[in-house]
């Protein structure tokens, strides 16, 4: 690699795409019932989410994010980490990493949204105090 070339990934970031920090209502089920909740960030294979519920591990959930334009976006994803007793949290001090399993083509299109705000940017967002403690999708 040369000193020009792309810097590497850190060994502990596990994503496949980069973290976006975007604040969309979310609306997740699963056979318990459901609930709502809003993301603090997405990739283009999850989210990590703030709630007032959580799932355990290896939940999987049907998901409807109310995209800022308004539309509805639908994914299915399964809980790989919860957390609760969250610093900050106003919709009970809860949150879930959520992995998507299978998208819709309206997803891309969210994605490719969001992604476009961030053009020209290779970095990783820049880790806040505590972040380094959960490792979201």
């Amino acid at each position: 690699m040369t000193p020009d070339g792309p810097i590497p990934k850190s060994p502990r970031e596990r994503r496949a795409s980069r973290r976006n920090a975007i604040h969309v209502r979310v609306h997740l089920s699963d056979t318990q019932g459901s609930f709502s909740g809003r993301s603090v960030d997405v990739s283009r294979g999850g989210l990590f989410v703030l709630s007032s519920e959580t799932r355990r591990v290896g939940t999987l959930l049907r998901i409807r994010v109310l995209a800022p334009r308004g539309e509805a976006v639908f994914a299915v994803g399964v809980v790989v980490r919860c957390f609760s007793n969250l610093e900050g949290s106003n919709e009970g001090n809860t949150a879930m990493a959520i992995a998507l399993t299978s998208t819709s083509e309206a997803w891309d299109r969210f994605w490719d949204d969001i992604n476009a705000t961030d053009e020209g940017d290779d970095e990783p967002e820049p880790m806040g105090p505590g972040d380094d403690s959960r490792e979201p999708p």
